[in-house]
C-alpha cells in the first residue's frame, strides 16, 4: 500500500496561484484607502481652518490678515496630509486676488492659499494625471466648484 504524505507540485502551484489572485485583488484596495484617507484628512483640515477664519470674522468684523497658529491646539496649523514638514511654513497670503490658484507647481511644495481679501483658505492638491481629475479633487477637498484648471 502506498501512502501519500506530501503535496504534489501541481497542488502547490494551484495554491500559490490562488493566493496570488487574492493578493492582486486586495492590495490595490489598501493603496486606494490610504490615498482616500489623505483626501478626507485634507478636506477636514480645510473645514477646520475655514471655521476658525469665520470665528475671527464674526468676532472682529474683518478677515484676519494671517492664519494665527494659536487658533489651534497644540499651537500651529494642522499638518497637510499632502506635505511633509511644518504646515505653518507653507501658507501663502494672497492679497487682492479673488480666486485662488488651483494649479500644482511640480517644482515646489503643495501649499495652502489664504486670501485675506475674502477669507478663503484652500490647499493645492497632488497632480492626478490630467487637468479634469486634478480639478475634481481640488473641488472636493476644498469644498468649492471651480470650473477650469
Amino acid at each position: 500500500m502506498n501512502s501519500r504524505s506530501a503535496f504534489t507540485l501541481v497542488e502547490v502551484l494551484i495554491v500559490v496561484i490562488v493566493i496570488g489572485i487574492l493578493a492582486a485583488i486586495v492590495v490595490p484596495q489598501f493603496a486606494n484607502a490610504t490615498t482616500e484617507a489623505d483626501h478626507i484628512a485634507a478636506s477636514q483640515l480645510i473645514g477646520i481652518v475655514q471655521r476658525k477664519i469665520g470665528e475671527y470674522f464674526a468676532t472682529h468684523g474683518e478677515w484676519p490678515t494671517a492664519i494665527d497658529d494659536n487658533w489651534f491646539s497644540p499651537p500651529g496649523l494642522p499638518t497637510n496630509p499632502y506635505t511633509d514638514g511644518p504646515a505653518s511654513l507653507t501658507v501663502q497670503n494672497i492679497d487682492g486676488k479673488l480666486e485662488l490658484d488651483i494649479k500644482h507647481s511640480n517644482g515646489g511644495p503643495i501649499i495652502y492659499w489664504y486670501n485675506q481679501a475674502n477669507g478663503l483658505f484652500h490647499t493645492r492638491v497632488p497632480w492626478q494625471g490630467n487637468n479634469a481629475d486634478t480639478l475634481a479633487l481640488y473641488n472636493r477637498v476644498n469644498h468649492v466648484d471651480a470650473k477650469n484648471y
